[in-house]
């Protein structure tokens, strides 16, 4: 029977039907395998992380506060001691006793009022008795908004809160909260809850500069802890959340408000009755305070150094405890600390007077000063902070602290030490004076030197390293570290001297930052006088320090200066071969008004654009020192000659009471005569020569009496125009004239011929030895522009 069309249509929509389903079918399958295995990665990173999580939190377990809470609540007086003076040089004698207060006073739980007690935990942490160290509900919360970036006592019981304010960690991060909540549970399981509310309450911040609920009280109400009533105690609770904002000296309002947040809160948690509530609430509407401090070692006037000595003992104390500044000051005053600073009471003396009243800086009333003397072996000798008496503690010191931009000062430490150090050049290497291309932002070559007190375009040629340095001439400089490297160069410094809370990532990407001393944010003048240690002690530098150790009230030894290895920056060879040529700043360059008749002295000057830095850092046998003249905003002094006085000055008068020595140099270092024309060792026979100080074992080639153009001398007297960049040397060197104050200084295009006498670590030898292997054949240096380099 043959099949109709419409029986075939009905076929076939079956046969449609049934491939679609199993297409749908075929599908879903597929959907089902891709969320299962989806499903299954995310169930698989969940475990990963949970894993990571708990691993990351039971690492953590064991975290604690380093400080014993007995101790702290423990009042000794402390003492300072320092060596005298003179013949007892040697003998420690006591100088200062550092003693609590009462704006510093401890005052026992039992002499704290209930109400101050009551009211503290009713803002602060209602179910302080009940939970153990942390309140999780809140924590709950607090870490909703850590996430959210957010930081607040919110979630912080009074245990947690103790911790940061012991540690003084406030880093917004979880890894800091999962420590602070473990050390507040392992906070708890050490200490009572009585004794963690007595340390809470005596060592929380309270505005206006106290400390403690004893201090608070006195400040604000002229009174003891013990007798401040329910308002009183309430004004003092409310303080804490934020002390700048409730302090009540200044924000009146403020503070009342939150005083009554405060007695609000006692009333709801019944730790004070309807009559006592309104009471309080009543009184605080009409509250004075009379802001009335106490007394404590603190109205002693300290010296610079001792305020030097106090300041590095606090950091060492925070980072030996992992401390607040807070805490570590506490523990200065009332922990029965022996301090033994390393103070040089001679030289302190002789600097302080010199400073103050010799006069040196009367032509100009407001130009500052600061000035410091290390050892060579980083023991800090004295430091004076500025040109005025001291009338106050705690301040900021033009030595120490604040910073300022190098100048030519750094060129020793930045460039040619660790170029020498490398091989890159000699005491007599010929050094392209020429501008370094794409120096400043534009495209345009620089730096620009400095002559006859003006920034100039004149460039000297090729001159060798040593005049260069003598007369500070900003484009050798710059040829020799772009040569080296501008990185290498930050490097150095930051690895090597000690520079890395001074030096930015800025700084090591800028030629005139690293060259010719033109940093981001400056260097201090400890920076500088600590540097130049290398340079008179076989290239060793040494961590400085101002105080020798610490011992706690039981006579332990807990901080030790004396022990610390010093780092080797460069040579001792290559140390001595720098002390020499730094020998001719101060004998034939810009450096000489800071000679001193009689001595070795060396040096470097430095000043920075339009005069706003002056700079001297040198040394002599028994020390080094660095002085720094301005006024501490960009304002062109009225002389750059006030560094290179003070400096003479201080030295001079010091250096007459010391019994003679010279400077220990290297045996390997040997003085031989070199050919001014090519830098190389002299041949026998040439005249036009100078003294120069090599490494016998790394000696230049002789010349060979062919002085004509090398290669890399056709573009010798090609210079370009360029204008001063605030980014690539903005305020760089700009010394490189002698100090026409010095009777004895000479200007020319080369320096005359310098042959300090040398000690006898050391071998003179007029002619090059003939055993000696010479060096490779040396040419001019100068850099090969390098792209985006300025």
């Amino acid at each position: 029977m043959k099949k109709t069309n419409r029986d075939t249509s009905f076929l076939n929509g079956q046969m449609h039907d049934r491939t679609a389903s199993a297409t749908g079918a075929s599908v879903f399958k597929v959907i089902g395998k891709v969320l299962l295995t989806v499903l299954t990665i995310f169930m698989i990173t969940m475990v990963i992380v949970g894993i990571s999580l708990l691993s990351f939190v039971y690492s953590m377990k064991d975290e604690s506060v380093k400080i014993d809470l007995k101790e702290y609540k423990q009042t000794y007086t402390s003492y300072l001691y320092v060596n005298g003076s003179g013949d007892n040089s040697d003998q420690p004698v006591q100088k200062l006793s550092l003693h609590s207060g009462e704006q510093r006073t401890w005052v026992d739980y039992s002499k704290i009022p209930q109400a101050m007690k009551d009211a503290m935990v009713s803002i602060e942490d209602k179910r302080f008795w009940e939970h153990n160290g942390v309140d999780w509900k809140r924590t709950a919360g607090a870490m909703l908004n850590l996430f959210g970036g957010e930081d607040s006592y919110g979630g912080s019981t009074i245990t947690q809160q103790l911790i940061k304010n012991l540690t003084q960690e406030d880093e917004v991060s979880l890894t800091r909260k999962v420590k602070e909540i473990f050390r507040a549970l392992n906070l708890e399981k050490k200490y009572s809850k009585e004794q963690i509310l007595e340390a809470y309450l005596n060592c929380v911040p309270f505005g206006s500069g106290t400390q403690g609920v004893q201090a608070a009280a006195n400040l604000y109400f002229g009174k003891n802890i013990q007798d401040c009533d329910i308002a009183q105690c309430a004004a003092i609770a409310g303080i804490t959340q934020n002390p700048s904002k409730y302090t009540p000296l200044v924000h009146k309002d403020n503070n009342r408000q939150r005083q009554q947040t405060v007695l609000t809160a006692m009333h709801d948690q019944k730790r004070i009755t309807d009559a006592q509530y309104a009471q309080a609430m009543k009184e605080s509407e009409n509250m004075t305070f009379v802001g009335k401090k106490g007394s404590d070692s603190s109205d002693q006037v300290w010296d610079w150094y001792t305020e030097a000595v106090i300041r590095d003992v606090q950091k060492a104390l925070m980072n030996l405890y992992s401390c607040s500044s807070s805490a570590a000051s506490n523990m200065i005053y009332s922990s029965g600390l022996k301090i033994y600073s390393a103070e040089n009471q001679d030289l302190q003396s002789v600097a302080e007077d010199y400073i103050l009243n010799s006069g040196v800086l009367d032509d100009d009333k407001q130009v500052q000063t600061g000035f410091c003397a290390v050892g060579y072996d980083g023991r800090v000798l004295a430091t004076v902070g500025s040109r005025n008496k001291k009338t106050a503690n705690l301040i900021n010191s033009y030595a120490t602290m604040l910073k300022f931009q190098s100048g030519s000062s750094v060129k020793p430490i930045s460039t040619y030490a660790p170029a020498l150090d490398k091989g890159q050049i000699t005491y007599s290497s010929l050094v392209k004076d020429e501008k370094v291309e794409n120096y400043f932002p534009d495209g345009s070559a620089g730096p620009n030197n400095y002559s006859s007190d003006t920034l100039s375009s004149v460039c000297h040629g090729e001159v060798p390293a040593q005049e260069a340095l003598a007369h500070s001439y900003n484009c050798a400089a710059a040829q020799v570290c772009k040569a080296f490297g501008i990185t290498n160069s930050y490097n150095f410094m930051v690895q090597k001297l000690g520079f890395g809370n001074s030096l930015t990532k800025q700084d090591s990407q800028l030629l005139g930052s690293m060259a010719l001393g033109g940093q981001e944010q400056g260097v201090t003048v400890l920076n500088m006088a600590s540097a130049y240690e290398i340079f008179g002690n076989g290239g060793k530098y040494y961590q400085p320090y101002t105080f020798y150790k610490v011992l706690d009230h039981n006579g332990n030894v807990i901080i030790d200066n004396t022990k610390k290895a010093p780092v080797q920056a460069i040579s001792s060879v290559s140390a001595s071969i720098m002390n020499r040529m730094l020998r001719t700043v101060v004998t034939e360059g810009t450096g000489t008004a800071a000679n001193i008749d009689g001595w070795d002295i060396i040096g470097k000057t430095g000043t920075t654009d339009n005069d706003v830095n002056s700079w001297f850092v040198g040394a002599n046998p028994y020390a080094t020192g660095a002085v720094w003249t301005g006024y501490g905003k960009n304002k062109t002094l009225s002389s750059t000659r006030y560094s290179k006085a003070i400096w003479k000055g201080i030295f001079e008068r010091y250096l007459a009471k010391q019994e003679k020595k010279d400077f220990t140099f290297d045996g390997n270092m040997v003085k031989k005569e070199y050919c001014v024309q090519s830098g190389l060792l002299a041949a026998d026979g040439e005249t036009d020569v100078k003294d120069g100080y090599y490494d016998r074992n790394n000696l230049p080639e002789v010349c060979d009496g062919n002085h004509g153009s090398t290669d890399s001398e056709a573009d010798e007297n090609t210079t370009s125009e360029g204008t001063d960049s605030s980014t690539s040397a903005e305020n760089g060197a700009t010394d490189s004239t002698p100090d026409t104050a010095g009777q004895d200084d000479t200007d020319s295009s080369r320096p005359t011929s310098d042959s300090p006498k040398a000690s006898s670590e050391h071998t003179e030898d007029s002619k090059p030895a003939q055993d000696s292997k010479p060096a490779a054949s040396q040419k001019p240096i100068s850099a090969t522009p390098e792209s985006g380099t300025r």
